[in-house]
């Protein structure tokens, strides 16, 4: 069968627009999936239950997604500049709703929001699974490191700053016009993205042959593995407790700490520096003890992390501000960790051929399908035993406890994992650190 394959490297100016690009396309997606909507849900009447139906969306598309990853293959490059610009088209979109809000009903707000996130899923997954192939195809294989070091510590970065600045806009308590202004900070900051994409050269095809895809073929050479279907369920049941907690982590600050809605906010950006800011670090212990290590000691953190937030009642009302922040920055630390890890130890399994394939069903299959699962289960779970207590423990409490424990399956499952080969990862954030202070001295030295 044969399909088209692109080969245009990109200029230093061109890789410099598509990272301005794709971190100011990621704006939105930081600023209203890092608690403002789910803020914005809460306000118009939402409980728990309906927010975490709407927290498995993503991954419902996901799954569907296997279906297209052949045509995806075959029109990659193309697919994610049409995507760019049709997911800008939709964020703008969602803005009427923040001005409409407030007379609208509960169900009529939820239909226009489900609306949009359907859409919304649907085209962003078509991003995902074409964005690393279009990279390989515009970056050359020994300046990939570097440049995927700057994308990650811009995107941190720059997420950071959106966050506090939304922190700052939102306010105690923010009425309806100031979740508009929020969100449409992140929808102009996105219209960069499908914009960046004019300004770099198109890539010229030529034609090579391949294997026919065959649906389910990677799936059955991860399960006959014994080392692939071990490590596939170790994802699998990980990322369950990550949909049963992620989604509602800001109801817990707002209904159960009764913190301001700004806060909540900051929190979520000290979670972001956290799990950026030490990603140097996590590089370079996975160069020198490799992921088993990485995942090891970042769930180690993760145990302690959901230990303490079992037992903020422990802290001194006046402190407990103080003890939030200190622990976001330290879950995104762990958090950040078990993400290094875990990439550089998929990177290391996936076999010889098939590796796209390898990587989507991993991602669909071991990732978003347990969402579907333990996101609404939780839901109401947590919304049906709300006031349920158990020797000083409410229900959020009790969850997180129960993850902890699990963390320590994890530890032990971690342990009887085989150790591989891995490619260094740390040069990566190195040799990103060095282009940029080797920036600021040419600046030194020869301003503008």
């Amino acid at each position: 069968m044969s399909v088209f394959l692109f080969n245009a490297m990109l200029t230093p100016r061109e890789k410099n627009i598509l990272i301005i690009g794709q971190v100011s396309g990621n704006s939105f997606y930081t600023i209203a999936f890092n608690g403002v909507m789910t803020l914005f849900l809460l306000k118009i009447g939402a409980k728990e239950g309906l927010i975490g139906f709407l927290a498995i969306l993503p991954s419902l598309i996901g799954v569907g997604s296997v279906l297209l990853i052949p045509w995806v293959e075959r029109n990659y490059p193309s697919l994610l500049k049409l995507t760019a610009f049709y997911i800008f088209v939709l964020e703008f979109l969602l803005l009427p709703i923040f001005l409409i809000a407030h007379r609208l009903t509960l169900f009529w707000n939820v239909f226009y929001y489900t609306a949009f996130l359907f859409l919304f899923y649907i085209f962003t997954q078509i991003a995902n699974l074409a964005w690393l192939p279009t990279i390989q195809d515009y970056i050359a294989e020994e300046q990939r490191g570097r440049f995927f070091g700057t994308l990650r510590l811009s995107f941190t970065l720059f997420g950071y700053l959106l966050l506090r600045v939304s922190s700052r806009m939102l306010g105690p308590e923010p009425d309806y016009i100031q979740f508009f202004w929020v969100i449409t900070m992140g929808v102009v900051l996105s219209a960069i993205w499908p914009f960046s994409f004019t300004q770099i050269s198109e890539p010229k095809p030529h034609t090579l042959e391949r294997e026919e895809f065959s649906p389910g073929r990677s799936m059955r050479v991860i399960l006959n593995n014994r080392e692939l279907s071990k490590y596939f369920w170790f994802v699998f049941i990980w990322s369950f407790w990550s949909g049963f907690v992620g989604p509602f982590m800001v109801p817990f600050y707002k209904t159960v700490l009764h913190l301001p809605s700004s806060f909540c906010i900051y929190l979520n950006s000290m979670t972001l520096l956290g799990m950026g800011g030490l990603a140097f670090a996590w590089g370079k212990l996975n160069d020198y003890r490799g992921s088993r290590f990485v995942l090891f000691v970042s769930f180690v953190l993760g145990l302690i992390f959901w230990i303490f937030m079992a037992h903020l009642k422990m802290f001194p009302p006046d402190r407990l501000n103080h003890v939030l922040v200190a622990l976001c920055f330290f879950g995104g630390i762990a958090g950040g960790g078990q993400l290094m890890g875990d990439t550089t130890r998929r990177m290391g399994l996936a076999p010889e051929t098939g590796k796209v394939a390898f990587y989507s069903y991993l991602l669909i299959v071991g990732g978003q399908l347990p969402a579907i699962i333990a996101s609404p289960l939780a839901g109401v779970f947590i919304e049906r035993h709300r006031g349920f207590v158990f020797h000083g423990y409410g229900i959020y409490e009790i969850i997180f406890l129960t993850y902890a424990v699990f963390n320590l399956f994890f530890l032990v499952q971690i342990l009887w994992m085989k150790p591989i080969r891995e490619k260094p990862v740390g040069e990566i954030f190195r040799d990103a650190m060095n282009e940029n202070l080797m920036k600021v001295r040419d600046l030194i030295a020869s301003p503008p």
